[in-house]
């Protein structure tokens, strides 16, 4: 293949990139739309009139009911036109960006994804010596001793699961009680996150015919991706750590606590979520280590094969966006509630964009994103 066709390909691939990006753009304004109308047809009932909806911006008091729902009708339709961007028109894509993921957000999808993690944390622990061991015969073995152990912890007391059902079903109707309102909030994120992919497809192929900065060579992005993957782990620390001190007598969570008074569930949320916060820390180390690239030794079957490279980039870049959306609503609920230790505890505006900067590192290293696109 000569060099023109080579670039011609690469320049084919890009744009179907940016379409598709184009495509879901397009796709979540139409559903802007009725979303909208529902707010506006029932302003007591629909999804922005929940009780925790709680805004990080709000509309002056003089202004009417309508105008919100009028004006995320408005937006929606005026996305059936951005999602049709030029590369240079990249500023009007970022704004929606903006506008859906940083502005209109509130903290509710973060407080479902922490949740969400603290419940894998169980999943895994039961599951983990039945996944390592080798072989049929010694994955049996460790499924039986599990559940051998399962059975004994619940004989003694130790676990109480007549308890632990009665729990998930109450967290199951609170879940349904949540469900439009929560569904929504997601949604709106969702929205963010798209436009941001779209700016950043239409950035990608407005370099093209241009010289590839050296920042963005493999090279390079290995070592300002490693300053980021470090950056993004030393912020998970400051929750994860403090959540731990709930396993000694100084309790500790934006100030001393007194461990008489916290009671063993919320401990146990307490101690389950700080896990998954440290968990997260160190799978943003896994974008610059030889594990983020092939599977461990102590991984049966997969050992040694390489990682998928999308298996990595997409819940990274998932996870990026989310947090870099949640730091404005975050910030302002901090403020409001007068509890500025969450402004530290949950530094959200650096862990964000940081682990953003190790995915698109990884991406680069993997050839995901090739310099040719550039």
């Amino acid at each position: 293949m000569t060099q023109q066709a080579a670039a011609q390909a690469d320049a084919g691939r890009a744009a179907a990139r940016t379409g598709r990006a184009a495509t879901a753009a397009f796709l979540w304004s139409l559903t802007a739309v009725p979303v909208g109308l529902w707010q506006l047809l029932d302003p007591e009932g629909g999804p922005f009139s929940h009780r925790l909806y709680e805004p990080t911006f709000t509309l002056p008091g003089g202004a009417p009911g309508w105008a919100a729902p009028a004006g995320l009708i408005a937006a929606g339709a005026a996305g059936l036109l951005a999602a049709r961007a030029r590369p240079r028109q990249w500023p009007v894509t970022a704004l929606f960006a903006v506008v859906f993921g940083m502005l209109l957000s509130t903290t509710s999808p973060i407080s479902l994804a922490g949740y969400l993690c603290a419940f894998l944390i169980p999943a895994v622990v039961v599951a983990g010596p039945v996944m390592l061991a080798r072989g049929r015969i010694g994955r049996i073995a460790a499924a039986a001793a599990v559940a051998g152990l399962l059975a004994g912890l619940g004989a003694l007391g130790v676990i109480d699961y007549a308890a632990a059902g009665g729990f998930l079903a109450m967290l199951g109707g609170q879940l349904a009680d949540l469900g439009s309102y929560m569904a929504v909030q997601v949604w709106v994120v969702v929205g963010g996150g798209i436009w941001g992919w779209l700016t950043l497809r239409l950035l990608l192929q407005g370099r093209e015919d241009r010289p590839t900065p050296r920042w963005l060579t493999p090279e390079s992005a290995a070592r300002w991706g490693r300053t980021a993957s470090w950056i993004a782990f030393a912020c998970a620390l400051p929750y994860g750590l403090t959540r731990m001190t709930w396993l000694t007598p100084a309790a500790w969570f934006g100030g001393p606590l007194d461990s008489s008074e916290i009671d063993l569930a919320t401990r146990v949320w307490g101690l389950l979520l700080g896990f998954a916060a440290l968990g997260g820390g160190v799978l943003c180390l896994g974008m610059t280590q030889r594990w983020g690239e092939r599977w461990p030794f102590w991984m049966p079957v997969l050992r040694g094969r390489p990682v998928p490279p999308l298996l990595a980039i997409v819940p990274a870049a998932i996870v990026a966006a989310l947090f870099t959306f949640v730091a404005v609503p975050f910030v302002a609920l901090a403020i409001r509630q007068d509890a500025l230790e969450l402004v530290w505890a949950f530094p959200f505006y650096f862990w964000g964009p940081a682990l953003g900067a190790a995915t698109l590192a990884y991406a680069i290293r993997r050839g995901v994103v090739t310099p040719s696109e550039h």
